[in-house]
């Protein structure tokens, strides 16, 4: 999953959450469903690049309800210490 490119995951989506931080693509996988988080508008993005993989990935859960909108997460990540929304593995 953490390797997944934006144009992968979209296409095997099972919900999106959208809002003005980016997206969280919900995907069925190993053990349950994922969300991968792609933060594109902190860098000033209108939309990801499709090779874009993602900047945090939460999972597995049992179903695909659950999984926190970008702008919650990326706040969960910044008071839990996480102060850049870099994925350091890109």
């Amino acid at each position: 999953m953490r390797e997944m490119t934006y144009e992968e995951a979209e296409k095997k989506a099972v919900k999106v959450l959208v809002d003005g931080i980016g997206e969280a693509l919900v995907l069925e996988g190993p053990g349950g469903f994922y969300a991968l988080y792609y933060f594109f508008r902190l860098y000033g993005l209108k939309a990801p690049h499709p090779e874009e993989t993602p900047d945090w990935v939460e999972g597995p859960r049992p179903a695909p309800e659950g999984f926190r909108d970008p702008y919650d997460q990326a706040g969960w990540l910044e008071q839990n210490g996480y102060t850049l929304f870099i994925n350091e593995s890109k």
